[in-house]
């Protein structure tokens, strides 16, 4: 008994640390309407976006959002994002980039237009990850005159979300989120941000979904 209750306890207290997500949104444009079609758009640039123009599009998104390197991650994030929007109560419909670009093509500003408009979405999703650290989380447990401690690394990360409506392919709503203390990979990540993107714009009048 010994042995089983100390083992039990360090489960409970592994698996009792829970994810925090901090979201903050502004609003560029007040919601004259529901967005209902989404194209997520995820990129990794420490830059941030006013405008969906051709030079933003040619410096900081062209073969970055399809490319080799991050495609496993933004894959599972495209995956995320229609789980969380693609949902019964709500009247949105997510379009995965993925499925409209084939991965590590070079596709040109106008080209990439025309497919996004095509698909009939009304707003583009743009991710950008702006930041990505681990902390050491730190467990102690004491047996009689013995004491253990495990150490738990936990990846954290800080998005720049951006709304930005197909038609003037500018920015409407913004986020800023970060999560932190996740005892999982980025595939934890990437729920706690969809979901927390889901939340806000639905509270802020961008989307419309029961509860």
């Amino acid at each position: 008994m010994k042995t089983v209750l100390p083992t039990l306890l360090l489960c409970v207290l592994i698996l009792s640390g829970c994810a925090s997500t901090s979201t903050s949104t502004a609003k560029v444009t007040k919601p004259e309407k529901y967005y209902v079609g989404f194209m997520p758009l995820v990129v990794y640039t420490n830059s941030e976006f006013s405008q969906l123009d051709s030079a933003t599009y040619e410096e900081h998104i062209r073969g970055k959002f399809n490319n080799l390197e991050r495609s496993m991650y933004r894959n599972q994030l495209e995956k995320t994002l229609v789980r969380n929007f693609n949902r019964e109560n709500a009247q949105t419909r997510l379009v995965k980039s993925s499925d409209l670009f084939e991965i590590n093509t070079d596709i040109g500003y106008r080209e990439f237009l025309q497919k996004v408009q095509a698909t009939g979405v009304d707003g583009i999703l743009l991710i950008n990850q702006s930041g990505y650290w681990h902390t050491t989380d730190y467990t102690t447990v004491h047996y009689d005159n013995v004491s253990s401690t495990t150490a738990n690394p936990q990846p954290n990360a800080a998005y720049h979300a951006y709304l930005i409506d197909v038609h003037t392919l500018k920015p409407v709503w913004y986020a800023n989120s970060v999560v932190t203390g996740v005892y999982a990979g980025f595939d934890t990540l990437n729920n706690h941000l969809a979901r927390a993107l889901f939340r806000k714009l639905r509270k802020d009048k961008y989307i419309l979904a029961t509860y």
